[in-house]
């Protein structure tokens, strides 16, 4: 099942039977090490489901678009399909791509040819766009991989270019300086250049890299332009350094000094600002400062210390330090947005059960969260991320429930079937 706000999407198969929920975990994984576990060692990804359908060869489903709230059908499609995953419109709404490969033989002159195309629809089964797209059996996600808010992701030589799926202008992401390399990694959704990272696309921008070259004299500095203009609108080197951020001085006065980790990501844009996290010193990889800066003057507005990986909640007031795959975890932190006051912190050492966040309520009234017992079994654990109230502990960990962000609703998967409930009060 995919929910795409408002809209949960299931499939059918031939047979009339629903598909199982897919392991997100196998979406990063070639397909011919699906059945042995091999290929990439990437955790599974945290929050919704982004895989309904996975297969080599196209199979024939029909796809539900069913009301959150009522389960009413709202309509269905019908698709000969190898790929159907949950991805983004360009107004950030969720929708559904629907990946299609076709094979012509050879003629005996020519080879044999595949042609694919991924079609993205909305909450309501309407068809958005469609667009041309490589199948990539070692990106595991296929086509959706390609994909970001509405933009098809492809290389363009050591950068990137986005094409608005159904038709617009493309852009290509900024990459200067010699030797530079910005390149897009699908199991993140993020392009890296040099000590930098950034999503493709947010909101109505679409980020750029300059200084790109990990031995250049410079760090690399992340920009954020205009989709609609492709007018540069803010870079990082024009942004004030947080404090919290140790900074490198070379003793000359004609440079500015700059961070001595020389690394920074970008991590959102809302309300018209965005959200940038420093590293806070090059021997420190798991303390980040978190800053806000304004699109239209370019000020910091707010700025806290962080950790290297964050959950946000929906409501866009809350966060929660979140496990680092293959790292040392002591317990989660909250904070409150966009001030970043400390709720509270599990202290290393004080006899906690460290809480490895998985996802906030809509309204941030609930943080979801998984802990592990002295014995290695994983339980799911309810909490006020507001008070540290225990809500609810014990739960199964695949009960914890997913929660509909248009709505409000929760929804789970079992062996007995699919259950929605709606939200407290």
């Amino acid at each position: 099942m995919l929910d795409l706000g408002g809209t949960l999407v299931f499939a059918r198969d031939a047979s009339g039977a629903y598909l199982k929920d897919f392991d997100d975990a196998k979406a990063f994984l070639e397909p011919d090490t699906w059945a042995d576990g091999g290929g990439y060692r990437e955790a599974a990804p945290q929050g919704p489901n982004r895989v309904l359908h996975l297969s080599e060869a196209p199979q024939p489903l029909t796809l539900e678009f069913r009301d959150t709230r009522t389960g009413k059908l709202r309509a269905s499609l019908k698709a000969a399909t190898d790929s159907v995953t949950l991805t983004g419109w360009r107004d950030g709404a969720p929708a559904v791509a629907v990946g299609t490969s076709r094979t012509a033989g050879s003629d005996g002159l020519s080879a044999e040819k595949t042609t694919s195309t991924v079609t993205v629809h909305d909450g309501r089964g309407r068809k958005l766009g469609a667009t041309p797209a490589t199948r990539r059996p070692e990106t595991g996600l296929y086509y959706a991989a390609a994909l970001s808010d509405g933009y098809r992701v492809d290389p363009a030589g050591a950068t990137v270019r986005l094409t608005p799926v159904g038709g617009g202008t493309a852009r290509r992401v900024t990459c200067t300086e010699e030797g530079a390399d910005c390149a897009y990694d699908p199991r993140t959704g993020l392009i890296g250049a040099a000590r930098a990272t950034a999503p493709p696309v947010l909101g109505g921008y679409y980020a750029g890299f300059e200084n790109a070259n990990v031995g250049g004299t410079d760090m690399v500095r992340i920009t954020l332009s205009d989709l609609a203009t492709g007018k540069k609108v803010w870079s990082s080197a024009d942004a004030e350094i947080p404090s919290g951020v140790e900074l490198y001085d070379n003793g000359d006065p004609d440079l500015e000094p700059m961070p001595d980790s020389e690394t920074l990501s970008l991590l959102r844009v809302t309300d018209g600002r965005v959200l940038v996290a420093w590293q806070a010193s090059q021997s420190d990889a798991d303390t980040w400062v978190h800053a806000w800066y304004d699109l239209t003057s370019g000020d910091l507005t707010d700025s806290y210390e962080a950790t290297r990986s964050v959950l946000l909640a929906p409501s866009g007031d809350l966060g929660a330090e979140d496990a680092v795959p293959g790292g040392t975890f002591t317990g989660t932190t909250v904070w409150r947005l966009p001030d970043g006051k400390r709720l509270w912190t599990q202290e290393e050492g004080a006899d906690e059960t460290p809480l490895d966040p998985v996802r906030f309520t809509r309204d941030g009234s609930v943080l979801y969260g998984y802990t592990t017992a002295e014995d290695g079994t994983e339980h799911g654990l309810a909490v006020d991320p507001r008070t540290r109230e225990v809500l609810a502990e014990d739960l199964p960990v695949d009960h914890v429930p997913a929660v509909d962000e248009a709505t409000g609703y929760g929804h789970i998967s079992t062996t007995d079937g699919f259950h929605a409930f709606a939200p407290a009060g």
